[in-house]
């Protein structure tokens, strides 16, 4: 994994680049940890990278049980267990092409529901968050290069934020699964981040 420094007011602080894009995730954030990241693309178009966060002690425990497991050995039990486990975990999306608000919003939208199960008002909630979001806090209302989206997940709730800024909470443990299965489950949207998050999460237990 490439790592650069980037320069804080305080002390250095280290953080990773997506190769593909050359989008920089921190290591740390919010108290959680990087364990993977990875890019979208549609077709040969890189529309943004992506890096996933996880609590670093309760992800420890809930997955302890993998601890032996070489990287090339892990399945799908291994996936499931990281999406449904209980600890913490937090998507970070950085646009790399600009696209409108709606086209963006549409896109999630369209790569949760047929992971949903159970609530499906849970996706027009969400697809109507970032709409809001960009509307609110994105450069001209756009989902423009360099905008970034967060979904922390926890307890059946998700926190989404746009540039930082809070938008809503919805609370929806069908809908943390949905999301997070868009990264990790067989039909992955980003196969660089479900891999990386496999070796990024072995090498923590």
């Amino acid at each position: 994994m490439l790592r650069c420094l980037v320069l804080l007011a305080a002390p250095l602080a280290l953080c990773r680049v997506e190769p593909s894009t050359g989008i920089d995730f921190p290591e740390k954030r919010s108290g959680q940890s990087l364990v993977g990241v990875g890019v979208r693309k549609k077709g040969p178009i890189k529309v943004y990278g992506v890096g996933m966060y996880v609590d670093s002690l309760s992800s420890k425990l809930s997955m302890s049980k993998f601890k032996s497991t070489a990287l090339d050995k892990v399945d799908d039990a291994f996936y499931k267990a990281c999406v449904e486990g209980g600890f913490g975990k937090t998507l970070v999306l950085k646009m790399k092409l600009g696209v409108s608000r709606e086209k963006m919003a549409g896109a999630i939208a369209e790569s949760v529901k047929p992971r949903m199960t159970g609530d499906k008002g849970a996706v027009s909630k969400l697809e109507e968050s970032l709409l809001t979001g960009c509307e609110k806090f994105a450069v001209d209302g756009r989902a423009g290069a360099g905008t970034e989206f967060s979904f922390a997940m926890r307890g059946g709730n998700m926190g989404v934020s746009v540039n930082g800024k809070d938008v809503t909470t919805i609370k929806s443990q069908a809908l943390c699964h949905a999301l997070l299965n868009c990264y990790l489950d067989g039909k992955t949207v980003s196969p660089a981040l479900k891999a990386t998050c496999a070796e990024g999460i072995l090498a923590s237990l």
